[in-house]
């Protein structure tokens, strides 16, 4: 998948889009905490925290601490005192300000702190200063950050409950990929009892009965095909005694073609799953060469693209003769007058050993190239006799490749007509 393709489906992903939701509330949530703690919490607390301060500062001044008991206090609680009056003067700090200077900044806050000022029973004047706001301020990033945290933990273990949930509808986009491409033998695992088991049930009751029908379906054309066998031999005798030359051709021509049609039926049926395969170590360059000379005669031939002499494959020799030969036939049929000869070539490309048959027709419409390896699909959909064929030959060139481990593919090229592409293992 591209990196356009991937993004792509990642903003179509319902999971992408919950999880969008989900950061987008913890946003709005976290938003508001922090509102509320700097707007209206925060002086809030600050204006009652500096009530009960100065309170338990003027309570503190009418027992006229010594400088000994004030060290202890600001040790104690942070706050600094200085002191000026008739038993001298003194303070805690040396950076504290003079009386007349706290009285200039008790109202607000200088150099981070908060004064008061407040007279003692001795006729002396007490200077307190301390930092609250500071710890107010650490207290307004610790609230903030611990709700950050506990969103974030909220949200990644939402995050992994969501794939865990939605694993059933991975499963099936997966399942659907696969039918899609052709596996019938899917079967998306059910874990649970919800929507998702049902919908998973149903996809497995439908992938059930599509294979029912495909099986239903070619054991009718294999009962058929056989069936055909018995009445067309009989007919083949009964023609030996008409009279009319031309009737009897005519009639030997259409029992021939019913007898090819009877033949490729049975040998689709007898390649399924592999079977009717032995392979043997073959040249595949000479094989290319020797179903070459066969099209000598016919127009536009068949040219052999030189590359390496030999090329050592395991393969069913007579299967993979005629998948050579259906591929020219088919590239002949769809030459046009002007059309340069059919060019084949066998390559080795790292692990694999890869034939290419390239015509220079008028290519393969978009609309086809899905289709085109299916039983009994022609271009031609009026089936004309011009175009020859039941539509059976690149099926079966698809089923004998794939018996060998292989891949086929068509694609068109730049210029003019298509290519088909045989990708075979390399022998171990």
């Amino acid at each position: 998948m591209s990196e356009r393709a991937w993004l792509l489906h990642v903003r179509q992903s319902v999971f992408t889009k919950l999880v969008a939701i989900m950061l987008a509330m913890a946003a709005i949530l976290l938003v508001l905490v922090l509102a509320f703690v700097l707007l209206y919490l925060g002086p809030v607390m600050n204006a009652s925290i500096d009530g009960v301060v100065h309170e338990y500062m003027h309570t503190v001044a009418t027992t006229a601490p010594s400088y000994e008991r004030a060290k202890e206090i600001g040790e104690r609680l942070d706050v600094q005192t200085r002191y000026e009056g008739p038993d001298g003067a003194w303070a805690t700090a040396e950076n504290l300000p003079t009386i007349a200077e706290a009285r200039r900044h008790e109202r607000g806050s200088f150099s981070g702190r908060h004064y008061y000022v407040t007279s003692a029973p001795n006729g002396g004047t007490y200077v307190f200063a301390w930092k609250l706001s500071e710890r107010m301020h650490t207290a307004h990033l610790v609230v903030p950050g611990v709700v950050l945290l506990l969103i974030a933990t909220v949200v990644f273990a939402a995050h992994g409950v969501l794939r865990r949930l939605l694993l059933p509808l991975r499963w099936l986009g997966d399942g659907v990929t696969r039918l899609s491409e052709g596996d019938l033998d899917i079967a998306v695992p059910k874990r649970s009892g919800d929507e998702f088991g049902a919908l998973t049930d149903a996809f497995n009751r439908m992938v059930g009965r599509i294979k029912d029908m495909i099986r239903a379906r070619d054991q009718l054309l294999l009962d058929v095909s056989h069936e055909l066998r018995s009445p067309v031999t009989r007919l083949k005798v009964a023609l030996e005694l008409v009279a009319d030359p031309d009737m009897k051709a005519r009639m030997a021509a259409d029992m021939a073609e019913m007898e090819i049609m009877i033949g490729e039926l049975l040998e689709f049926e007898r390649l399924r799953d592999g079977r009717g395969i032995s392979t043997t170590r073959q040249n595949v360059v000479a094989l290319l060469g020797e179903v070459a000379r066969n099209y000598d005669d016919r127009p536009p031939s068949v040219r052999v693209v030189p590359t390496t002499p030999e090329i050592l494959v395991d393969i069913d020799l007579d299967r993979m003769r005629t998948v050579i030969r259906n591929l020219l036939e088919n590239a002949i049929k769809y030459s046009l007058p002007d059309s340069s000869p059919v060019e084949v070539s066998a390559t080795q490309n790292g692990q694999a050993v890869v034939i290419r048959v390239t015509d220079d027709g008028p290519g393969i419409s978009e609309r086809d190239m899905p289709s085109l390896f299916e039983p009994f699909f022609r271009v031609d959909r009026s089936r004309s006799k011009k175009t020859g064929g039941y539509g059976l030959g690149l099926s079966i060139a698809k089923r004998i490749v794939e018996a060998h481990g292989g891949t086929i593919a068509a694609e068109n090229n730049a210029k003019r007509g298509a290519s088909f592409v045989v990708t075979l293992p390399e022998p171990a």
